[in-house]
């Protein structure tokens, strides 16, 4: 009876650890359906095709949703972290909206925890702050997710 009792905590200890760590860490698979770049100045617009942003990432969210690790595809089809964000949950929206820890990267993520699709952001201030000659740039990239866990 004692055996019973002992491998029942266990399991019970195992699945509640499990459903914790659900909680604190979730990784999700993007793929890139779109991706433009640009540039900004005074009358003068301009969008192209780009590769500023890579078509496949990893998202890893931990410390429920509050950190993420971008992780890119290499040549040799590994992962590899790329960069952190700081993410805030906007429940009115249902997604997550992750800014990055360091000035390193420049661009913002959106996740919407519904739908699973992303938008990548990428927008200078040279205009607004009057440096070089006060052209723009513009990345931005969107695509579809999915749950990896």
């Amino acid at each position: 009876m004692k055996k019973i009792i002992f491998i029942f905590l266990i399991s019970m200890t195992t699945s509640s650890i499990v459903a914790n760590q659900d909680m604190y860490e979730k990784k999700y698979e993007c793929l890139t359906e779109a991706r433009v770049s640009g540039l900004f100045q005074f009358e003068r617009k301009f969008l192209k095709d780009t590769e500023f942003f890579p078509d496949k990432t990893t998202l890893n969210f931990t410390e429920n949703y509050t950190l993420l690790t971008e992780m890119e595809n290499t040549k040799e089809n590994k992962f590899v972290a790329k960069y952190q964000f700081n993410c805030k949950n906007e429940e009115k929206i249902n997604s997550i909206i992750c800014r990055p820890v360091d000035d390193n990267n420049t661009y913002n993520i959106v996740l919407s925890l519904e739908s699973l699709r992303y938008r990548k952001t990428l927008i200078t201030n040279y205009w607004l702050f009057g440096k070089g000659n006060e052209v723009d740039y513009v990345h931005i990239a969107h695509g579809y997710c999915y749950d990896i866990d």
